[in-house]
Parts: C-alpha cells; structure tokens; sequence
C-alpha cells in the first residue's frame, strides 16, 4: 500500500474518531475541505481490498462501515508503513502539483506536515522554484498569515502543469491508462514524483477524453502519431478538469478570430463538442482555440486532401533550403529523397508553431542521439539555425529532424553499398593481392573485404559478404556464392562481377560511403525506431483473457485461443495455427517449471500479424517442461509471428519470452490486474528498445 502522509493521517482520524466532519480533517490536517475531498475520493479506492467503506451521516459526518477485524487490518497495514522520505526534487515536484491544482492559498505548515520536513525547508524549496516559475510567466506569492500560490494566467499555469508531466513521465506510464478501461484504478507508482503526477488528471478523465478521441478519429486528416495522441489527450483531460473548476483561459479576440477560420480550429470545435456531451459542461471558444493551437504543434501528419507543393510552398522551399545545407556537410546526394523532403515538411509545420510560440516539446531519445552520432547531430543544428535566424530551435527538435535526415542516409547507404567480394587464392599472398587489385581498379561497385584461405572460409559469417572470389573450387560453398577465375582475371571475368553487381543492384558508391562510422550509426538510429514501431504495435494487440474450457484439454484450449486471435484479425483461419503450435509441443517442452506457466509459439502463413496474449486456465493442464520433465500450468502465453516476419519482431517475441522466466515477470502475471501487467510488459520493452542503440555498436564493431 503506497499513500501519502496526509493520507495516511486522514485515516488515521478516520480510525480514531467514530465520526468526523470534512471540515474537522481539514482543520486538523492544516488544509482546505476542498483538498479533503479530493484525497476522500482518492482514498475510497485504497479502502476496498480491506472491505472497509466510506460512508456520509447526514448531520454528523463521515465514518468508517466495516467490522472490527477489517479496521484492525487496516491499523496494522497503516502502522508497518515506512515513513515518507521524499528527495529534494520531489518535494520540488510535490509542492509544485499542490500549488497549481489549488484554487487558494495553502498554509506552509501544511506543505511542511505533507511532506514530513520542516516550514523553513519549505520555504527554501520555494525560493528555488521561483525562477522555474518565472520562466513560465507565473510568480509566487508569500504573505504571513495568508499562505502561498501561484499568480498568473490560466494557459501559463496549464504550460507549466504540462512541462512537469512531460518532463517526469513518457508514454509507458500513460499507455497502461489509456489501453485498460477497467474502473478500478492501478496502484501509482514507487516514485513519488511521478505517483503525485499521475494523480493531477484523474483516470476516469483521461478514458473517457481518449474514448472520444478514438470515436473521432475520423475527423483527422491523417492518424495522430502515438505520442501525440497521448499528448491531445493530456491535454484535453487537463482542460476538462480545470474548466471544472472555473478555471478557464483566455485568448486575445483578434488571435481568436484567425484561428476561427483554420482546419485546426474546426477539428477543435468538434472535439468540444463531443466532450461537453461526455463531461456535461460547455466549452469556451476561448479554450476551443486553445486546443486549436495545440492542434497546430501535434504531429498530425500530411493531408491526403492537400498537394504538399500548392498549398505548402514556403515549407517546401524551407525543407529544401535545410536539405542543401545538410547535404553539403555530409558530402551526400539527398536531392532526389522525395521521402525526406515530404516527411521534413510534414515536421516542419508543428515544428515551426512550436518554436514561434515557445511551446515545449519532449524527445526521449534525446540524450542517446547527442551522444551515439555527434556528427550528424552538429551538421543538423548549424544548418538549422541557419534556415530558422530569429527562432530558438531546441535541441529536442533538433533531434527529431536527425531522425529524418538519419533515415535519408541510411537509404542512401544502403543503395550504394558495394559488391563486398572475399578472395581465396591458394597461389599465396602475392596472387591473391594481384587478384584483388585487378578487381578493385576495373569495377568500381566492388569491395574487396580481405583475403582467406580456402581453410578459413567455413568459418565466416555469410552475412559478412556477397561473393566469394576464388583460384579454386570450394566443396562446401553454393555455386553462386563462388566465382571461379584465374589470379590474373581476363575482361571476361571482370564483367561477370559487374553483372553480379548489376543484377544485385549494387552501385558505384557516394563519398557518404567513406564514412563508415555515420553508416553505422545510421542503421543503429533506424534500427531502433524500428524496434520501438513494432513494439508498440505488439503492446496493442496485447490482451489478457479467461478461458472458458473445463475439460483441461490443451487442442481445445489452443483451439479456443485461436479463434479468438481469428476474431481479432490476428489470424486468417486459427485451425492450421493450433496444428503448428501442437506440432511445436511436440519438438520440445514448452511448460515453464516454477511458473505454472506455458509458452507456446509458433511461426505460420496464416499469422496475419504479429501478436502474444495470456490466456488463464479453468482447469490446470499437464504439459512438457522444458527441463524435460512435466508441469501443471494454468496459464498460456501464446506469440504467434507471421512465417516470414521481420527480424525485430522475433528479437521481441524471443526477449518476452526470456522475460518469462524471471521472478518478477512470474509474479506480475499471477496477479489478476491485467493493467499491471500490460504495464510491465510495456516497460520491458521499452527498456529493451531504447537499450538497443548502445548494444547496436558491440554488434557492428
């Protein structure tokens, strides 16, 4: 059980006091009624796995409804909790959420009993936020005997509110919200930095704005991209919860009135129209607009419904202008990659609105991009703070367009690399040189590696290279992967490897080429998004289930299964699936010992998309473990890959499939909180993602 101080001390009264006002706990709590409720409601949720409840007598108050075992447990329970010790960033952090939720001063006794430090830490972690709020527009006001707050306009407080939470938390703490409508809501996290984050926009609020979002997905021109989905949906829960409250921006008229007439504002009237449905409350235009201006810095994407080049023409000639520059320093042709011009644009536009208006933007890979590839990172910055003079360009923008550029290069790496050749010659070191020199001189697409001996040659990687040149047969290797020709190769063998290079479509190399260093690099950068794209396609066709089988009969339990990934687009027919993954039971044992656990997985044709899920057991069923003995599971995880996937899905399949024998991963699927454990499988692979660009360089050197 994680709660604050102030909770617990609300409890603690509760327990104390066979009835109590709301305004007795606050009175003797040092904090407004209001902030009681707020925490009443909260602590509603905690009372339930101790079957107390929360209940109101009209004219006397609030009591605790239970028996005296359930209010005993609950004493002991309160009483083995450790006390709070809070960082001093996350006192920071703490002071700051209840000062831009409060709708009045607060005491700074009461910050100070909240977070168990004296009034005089208090009061100096306030002079250190002073500057941070500063840089918001907002200030602090202290008077003695009044209390402290944060002065300054409603979208200041709003941008501030939005920093922190971008700052402190990223998408794997919002997806497990956002993907689980269950109502009850999941136990916050052991940072208290971010527990207090989470707990400034309710869960309820935030299903229910992305329960519009998605039924209005067909108002966008383009999908959103899923962090932007994310932030639209922060930051309209955001607004909701403060129009609530009375709290509401302001927009100066003429701003207003030229937004009024955009795309943007017109898909923002609409979403404020399904939301004062759901939420009961009207919106203002002025927080129409608002969103309208967050609309315009989203990452929205191109619309089918606009040629880029009539209606974009400035952005287009901006892109084109970054281009030049970078192409230049990189000593690389990017003129004709009609995919980084269209993919610049399309950034560009947000981007641009982002910057003129000072609004911040997160870059979670920031930090890895500054410090694996310097170079490309250098020659993107200058080139654009040359194209953009009189904006601030962050870094965090900064690393979104290496991303793009990044791409562009990888593609242009990839279509220029050369014919890599090995050359086995058994006349010695001298013939094998000639060879390789008369190779390299005459076909310009080629690339001797090196020279091996004919004994070495079973010990390479075939993904090493693409041909082997050699004086002699080789038993052990395909006739394609060989060419035979003499130490002092005629015209004709040398136009054989230009043919081989032709018909491979490998080309004469650009200077990028000479810089094996960015290539490596690049791919790693590609490598990665690719990864976390199918990571996040896997996170949402994941699914928790209960099977309906009684009998214990694992085909029927499989068959089940199946047909369920059939209803959900995941298979085109489940009864050849449930035959592979029987087949593959038979190969080997699939139970997990200690874990009651089943892994089955298979790869077919059938497997339209990649996919695991967990399916819970009536009956528990007897099954091969993969120590050869046997084990009673009742539980299955189930991957299934399409027959010709690509290469990071099963890296992603294989690392869950590693992350099931560990005893935390067992321990999170015996609980029955399915948000738990989309959450942690949801953390692993990010984890697993992001880490990859540091191994990427072991792998390649």
């Amino acid at each position: 059980m994680i709660i604050s101080s102030r909770q617990r001390q609300i409890l603690e009264i509760l327990l104390r006091k066979r009835e109590v006002t709301v305004r007795d706990i606050a009175a003797e709590t040092h904090v407004s009624p209001r902030t009681i409720h707020r925490e009443l409601t909260w602590l509603e949720k905690r009372l339930e796995p101790f079957g107390l409840k929360l209940e109101k007598k009209a004219g006397s108050g609030l009591f605790l409804h239970g028996t005296s075992e359930q209010r005993t447990r609950l004493k002991q329970t309160l009483a083995k909790l450790k006390p709070v010790e809070y960082t001093a960033e996350e006192r920071k952090i703490r002071i700051l959420c209840t000062l831009l939720e409060a709708t009045e001063p607060i005491k700074t006794l009461a910050l100070a009993h909240e977070l168990k430090v004296t009034p005089a830490t208090v009061s100096h972690d306030l002079d250190a936020l002073t500057d941070w709020l500063r840089s918001w527009g907002l200030s602090l006001i202290r008077r003695r005997g009044y209390g402290v707050e944060i002065a300054g306009p409603e979208s200041s407080k709003r941008k501030a509110i939005r920093s922190l939470i971008s700052e402190h938390l990223d998408e794997s703490h919002w997806i497990p919200i956002l993907k689980n409508t269950r109502p009850d809501v999941p136990d916050p996290l052991p940072d208290a930095a971010s527990e207090r984050l989470l707990r400034m926009i309710p869960r309820e609020t935030l299903i229910k704005v992305d329960e519009e979002l998605r039924a209005a997905d067909g108002i966008f021109p383009t999908p959103l991209a899923d962090s932007a989905r994310i932030g639209m949906v922060i930051h309209l829960a955001l607004a909701m919860e403060r129009i609530a409250k009375g709290e509401t921006v302001e927009m100066d008229p003429e701003d207003l009135e030229k937004l009024a007439g955009t795309p943007e504002y017109r898909l923002a009237r609409e979403m404020a129209r399904r939301l004062e449905g759901r939420f009961g409350h009207p919106v203002p235009p002025e927080e129409i607009g608002h969103v309208a201006m967050h609309l315009k810095g989203a990452k929205l994407g191109h619309s089918r419904y606009e040629p880029m080049e009539d209606s974009r023409a400035e952005l287009t000639a901006t892109a084109g202008k970054l281009i030049t520059l970078c192409e230049k320093k990189l000593d690389a042709d990017l003129s004709d990659d009609r995919s980084l011009l269209e993919g610049l644009v399309v950034h560009l536009e947000p981007a641009i609105h982002r910057m003129k208006r000072n609004m911040k933007i997160r870059n979670p890979l920031l930090p890895r991009i500054q410090k694996d590839y310097p170079n490309l990172f250098r020659v993107v910055r200058e080139a654009a703070r040359s194209v953009f003079p009189h904006l601030d360009v962050p870094d965090e923008e900064i690393g979104y367009l290496v991303m793009h550029f990044g791409s562009a290069l990888e593609r242009v790496a990839k279509k220029n690399r050369r014919l890599r050749i090995l050359i086995v010659c058994s006349g010695g070191l001298g013939s094998s040189k000639l060879l390789a020199s008369r190779i390299q001189s005459s076909v310009p697409e080629a690339e001797v590696l090196r020279n091996v001996s004919v004994f070495e040659i079973d010990d390479m990687d075939p993904g090493e290279y693409d041909l082997i040149v050699s004086t002699v047969p080789i038993p052990s290797r395909k006739p394609d992967e060989v060419l035979l020709m003499n130490p002092l190769p005629t015209d004709e063998d040398l136009e054989k490897i230009r043919r081989i290079a032709k018909e491979r479509s490998f080309k004469i190399p650009c200077r990028i080429d000479k810089s094996p260093r960015i290539v490596r690099e690049l791919d790693e950068l590609q490598r990665v998004h690719s990864l976390l794209g199918h990571a996040l396609d896997l996170m949402d066709r994941f699914f928790v289930t209960e099977s309906s089988v009684r009998s214990g009969n694992l085909e029927e339990i499989l068959r089940q299964a199946c047909l369920l990934l059939e209803q959900k687009n995941i298979l085109d027919s489940g009864k050849p699936v449930v035959t592979r993954l029987l087949e593959r039971e038979k190969l080997g044992g699939l139970g997990i010992p200690d874990a009651r656990l089943g892994l089955f997985h298979c790869r077919s044709d059938h497997v339209l998309h990649p996919s695991f899920s967990v399916h819970r057991l009536n009956d528990r069923v007897s099954v091969r473990s993969m120590d050869d003995g046997r084990v009673d599971i009742d539980k299955i995880v189930l991957m299934v890959c399409p027959a010709s996937g690509p290469r990071e899905v099963v890296e992603l399949l294989s690392h869950i499939s590693s992350l099931l024998i560990e005893p935390d991963t067992v321990h999170v699927l015996e609980s029955e909180d399915e948000s738990g454990i989309r959450k942690h499988f949801a953390n692993r692979l990010y984890q697993f993602c992001t880490s990859d660009i540091h191994t990427g360089e072991e792998r390649s050197s």
